[in-house]
């Protein structure tokens, strides 16, 4: 886990990065995977703000705290990202995958031979895809981010639902119907 001190008036300490990453550790046994930790430090007159950051299993997880103590800060962002945390977990295993939008189609041959009369053609849905509004720029950079396959889309522009993909030469392609 790569985690980004950022201190806005003053300088992050080394205790406070200790700190921080020994907290976050908790937050990484019950998520797996976490990606890019942002941490913003910052200090105004007698406020003293921690600001966390970063993404897991393409969820963004968020949040931010101000007291009078940098510490006490920092504990209770990561009180609040521990939260979410096991919401988040909570409701994974809640509800059950709804899979009704996306298809996969599955040709099982019984044989060696290739008999398209033996093959047999199963539609499994897959995943829930909810469709937001954005410009092509903006689905670009959330398929970078999230380093999926393709996203679809509402394109902001045309008011039409659009699949934008990444190309096999490295371009990006779109389908707007």
């Amino acid at each position: 886990m790569k985690i980004e001190y950022t201190g806005r008036g003053f300088e992050v300490t080394k205790e406070m990065k200790e700190h921080t990453s020994s907290k976050m550790k908790l937050i990484k046994k019950m998520l797996n995977s976490i990606n890019d930790v942002s941490v913003v430090l910052s200090t105004e007159k007698y406020r003293h703000k921690a600001e966390i950051k970063f993404l897991s299993n393409k969820q963004l997880f968020q949040g931010q705290e101000e007291t009078v103590d940098m510490f006490q800060s920092i504990d209770r962002v990561i009180e609040k990202l521990e939260k979410q945390a096991r919401r988040f977990k909570e409701k994974k295993l809640r509800y059950k995958r709804s899979t009704s939008d996306s298809i996969k189609v599955q040709i099982e041959n019984t044989g060696m031979e290739e008999d398209l009369d033996e093959s047999e053609i199963k539609i499994i849905k897959i995943d829930n895809y909810q469709v937001k509004p954005m410009n092509l720029e903006e689905a670009v950079e959330e398929l970078v981010k999230l380093k999926q396959e393709f996203t679809v889309f509402r394109n902001s522009e045309s008011n039409a639902v659009t699949v934008l993909f990444q190309r096999n030469d490295g371009n990006y392609g779109y389908i707007e119907p």
